[in-house]
């Protein structure tokens, strides 16, 4: 794969078998490959089902350092090379609702019975058991049920979800930690293990603290817009020319805040001398500075405030975000040949490694790009690989007239 010679290649000569779809498998499956490891996957003849939506904005940055092959897992050829992939893989990772791949004799006990050392990660909305264990799930579904949905938004207006997916963008990450923690294991053992990630508990476990407060306090957490309950000033506030968020955490951020503003005779307010009466009057200070905020221009004051060492930030679109010169210079902005759409932006690996991010060793395969070459290296012949195509059990992407590349 040409990988030696990188700056970071940890997961060079693994290997990995990708039946995931839409967000968490793909990103957890797209990080291994940054890491080094050879990663195949494998699609219906329909494709990730993240393909189409914003033409493919979303799968572009989801499975780089991939290759594609198509196959028909309902007949038994299109089994038999996953199997024959699966014997020689170190992980395998899927994303389908419990019990579907044991059905299609995919399943965990069939890829150990074959294979003992894999790592077989399986990430689901609820789990491998329990009763909700068959319930199809989305990102927006978790953040519904698992109380993040109601405690989001203005206090006065419905419960709002995050947009982005980061139920799914944490679940990659705690996949990925136990596909990890699993092969360093195996180093001891030489056994593989089963690993079992659900979006619900992950869900919970960015909303610990509330649970355990609540069972403390029998207090449920409430919506605050974007502020926080707990001391402040922390929440967005308006300029001249927008919004800049603030974060007063401490009373020492209190004191430069109150200084660089000349808020002399708020910062002597015993009403808001400490953290917790800050909290206690929280809407009344808050109404007192947004306005006082808004005779400032939002860069005029994100100078001001970061000069006293109070942390800020002016709200800023995607369009600003990724032209801010800091970004660009981090080199995290990567412009990617991607044939259906032509050149695209796409967002390197946020993981640096002596100064240096993962390479993009592959941009985001075409389905079923690599169909014929995947296939030639498990030893399949070019007429055995024909009839698989002619016979709808395997497909290979051809090239469309006047596509953009």
């Amino acid at each position: 794969m040409g990988i030696q010679n990188e700056p970071m290649a940890a997961l060079r000569n693994m290997k990995v078998v990708d039946l995931t779809h839409v967000w968490s498998g793909p990103m957890c499956t797209m990080m291994l490959g940054d890491l080094g490891a050879e990663v195949i996957k494998i699609e219906s003849f329909s494709g990730d089902q993240y393909r189409q939506p914003f033409d493919g904005a979303f799968f572009v940055n989801f499975n780089r350092n991939k290759r594609s092959i198509a196959l028909n897992l309902k007949r038994e050829e299109g089994k038999e090379v996953v199997l024959k992939l699966a014997k020689k893989a170190d992980v395998f990772v899927e994303n389908f609702l419990p019990g579907v791949l044991d059905r299609l004799g995919l399943g965990y006990d069939k890829i150990n019975d074959l294979n003992p050392k894999i790592v077989y990660c399986s990430i689901s909305g609820f789990g491998q058991d329990g009763p909700y264990r068959e319930r199809p799930a989305y990102d927006p579904i978790l953040q519904a049920m698992s109380g993040m949905m109601v405690t989001t938004g203005e206090p006065e207006r419905p419960p709002s979800r995050i947009l982005p997916a980061v139920i799914d963008h944490c679940t990659a990450l705690f996949a990925l930690s136990g596909i990890l923690a699993s092969l360093l294991d195996r180093e001891r053992t030489g056994k593989g293990q089963r690993i079992d990630v659900a979006l619900l508990d992950v869900a919970l476990t960015a909303m610990s603290g509330y649970a355990t407060n609540y069972k403390r306090t029998g207090e449920l957490p409430q919506r605050y817009g974007s502020a926080h309950p707990a001391g402040g000033p922390i929440q967005a506030f308006e300029t001249r020319d927008g919004y800049i968020y603030i974060t007063v955490g401490t009373d020492q951020m209190w004191g430069n805040f109150c200084k660089a503003l000349e808020l002399e005779e708020l910062y002597k307010n015993p009403l808001y001398a400490t953290v917790q009466k800050r909290g206690q009057n929280r809407k009344e200070l808050a109404e007192i500075l947004n306005r006082i905020t808004q005779k400032y221009g939002s860069q005029e004051l994100e100078d001001k405030l970061l000069n006293a060492h109070v942390p800020c930030g002016k709200l800023q679109n995607i369009s600003e975000i990724i032209q801010e010169p800091h970004v660009q210079s981090r080199k995290i902005l990567e412009t990617l040949n991607y044939p259906p759409l032509g050149e695209v932006l796409t967002v390197k690996s946020p993981l640096f490694f002596s100064g240096q991010n993962a390479p993009t060793r592959l941009p985001p395969p075409v389905h079923g790009e690599h169909t014929r070459d995947i296939l030639t290296e498990l030893g399949y012949g070019e007429q055995e690989i024909q009839e698989f195509i002619d016979k709808g059990i395997a497909l290979q992407y051809k090239p469309v007239s006047g596509q953009k590349s």
